[in-house]
């Protein structure tokens, strides 16, 4: 069984007021989803089917006299950034609390270890630095169930054939700095790490915005600050396609990180 990567961007977070700050939840799957793809299968779009890593979980999850699941979790698959194995990103950062497919995709619940790895992959993620989840596992069924010859490619209209996900063996997952598939999340550090991006803020305002992160409920778009005025030659153009895209939000109503620190510094301005 030929393994595969595939890497979901953290677009957005929520903020749980129980835990200490070390459970991270995050998605690793996104279903129903097509996904332009190039990889060792070709060049095609990819659907990951609602019911593809139901068996797979029922063999990884706790049970019996097992109490742990047999998923690791590592950072970047253990690999450095040129793909080459690494001493100390083997080594595990964290174990799986809970992993289940829900209506979005698959969501892993991951309690992070008291390591300086761990550590630094969380304060990485909290800073937006880390922007990527991943896993690795096998395909087992597929519709169409060969690949041909050379791999897929687009017909001669430029229209890609779609490969539906059916059934795929889990083994690892984790945070990667190299996002590639467009619609996942992580949804979740919890704590009170959110109190710290916001300790500068008057008390009021603070207890509002951390109430918010905590209930899940959406921020309000940042207030204005002062007038800006055209763009510099070069510069963006307010909506356009350059500018970075709109965080999305999941039906979890997520907030994003972004949304936080874009009103943190809107009010100084004011």
């Amino acid at each position: 069984m030929e393994a595969f990567t595939r890497s979901f961007p953290l677009e957005d977070i929520r903020v749980r007021a129980s835990g200490d700050g070390r459970t991270v939840e995050a998605y690793a799957a996104v279903f129903d989803t097509p996904t332009e793809i190039h990889d060792q299968d070709g060049h095609y779009l990819e659907v990951i089917e609602r019911r593809a890593f139901e068996r797979t979980l029922n063999q990884l999850a706790p049970a019996g006299s097992r109490s742990t699941w047999r998923v690791g979790v590592f950072y970047n698959h253990g690999r450095t950034l040129w793909g080459t194995p690494s001493e100390r990103g083997s080594m595990p950062i964290g174990t799986p609390v809970e992993i289940k497919a829900d209506t979005r995709g698959l969501l892993t619940v991951t309690r992070y270890n008291r390591t300086d790895l761990a550590d630094e992959v969380l304060e990485n993620i909290r800073e937006g630095a880390i922007t990527g989840q991943s896993f690795t596992g096998g395909f087992l069924r597929s519709d169409p169930g060969r690949t041909p010859r050379g791999g897929y490619r687009a017909d001669s209209s430029g229209k890609l054939r779609t490969v539906r996900r059916q059934e795929i063996a889990l083994k690892e997952y984790g945070p990667t700095p190299f996002p590639a598939y467009p619609d996942a999340a992580v949804v979740g550090v919890r704590a009170e790490q959110a109190a710290r991006l916001l300790a500068d803020l008057p008390d009021d305002e603070r207890a509002r915005l951390v109430e918010m992160l905590r209930s899940g409920t959406p921020l309000e778009q940042p207030a204005p600050g002062p007038a800006a005025g055209p763009p510099a030659d070069g510069d963006p153009a307010p909506g356009s396609a350059a500018e970075d895209p709109p965080v999305r939000h999941s039906a979890r109503q997520t907030i994003a990180w972004a949304t936080v620190r874009a009103e943190i510094k809107a009010r100084r301005a004011t």
